[in-house]
């Protein structure tokens, strides 16, 4: 029995874990420049310790665009070396011009510093009007 009870506080806790980092959006700022790109929580979060980050293009390992099945849109992931996390940017609504802004300067910086990409075969950042 007790046995039951472990295993089923750890799949909650699993559970919990995932939904944290993936299921989970929090509205931010996001600045991106020839120093690199950052971000800041608009409101704080009890799930994520930092509320900002900035990061010089040197520490960003990759930059991958997913399409996402249950929008019907493409968000974007930048993977940083050091802390070693993974941030995903999804374009808000009815801000269409300034995604697509964002995106061009993304792939402008992604290949200024030869980061590495999983992007589409054409290799250009396509950003949807579908958001």
């Amino acid at each position: 029995m007790l046995m039951l009870v472990s295993l089923s506080i750890i799949s909650m806790a699993l559970m919990l874990f995932w939904v944290a980092k993936t299921q989970i959006f929090v509205h931010s700022k996001v600045l991106i420049g020839d120093d690199g790109v950052g971000f800041k929580l608009k409101s704080t979060s009890l799930l994520y310790r930092r509320t900002d980050f900035f990061s010089g293009w040197e520490n960003v390992s990759r930059v991958t665009e997913i399409f996402d099945n249950n929008n019907g849109g493409y968000y974007y992931q930048i993977e940083f070396k050091s802390p070693n996390f993974v941030a995903n940017f999804n374009p808000v609504k009815d801000l269409e011009a300034e995604a697509d802004r964002f995106f061009s300067e993304l792939e402008h910086y992604q290949e200024n510093y030869h980061i590495n990409s999983q992007l589409p075969i054409s290799g250009k950042l396509q950003p949807s009007n579908s958001f």
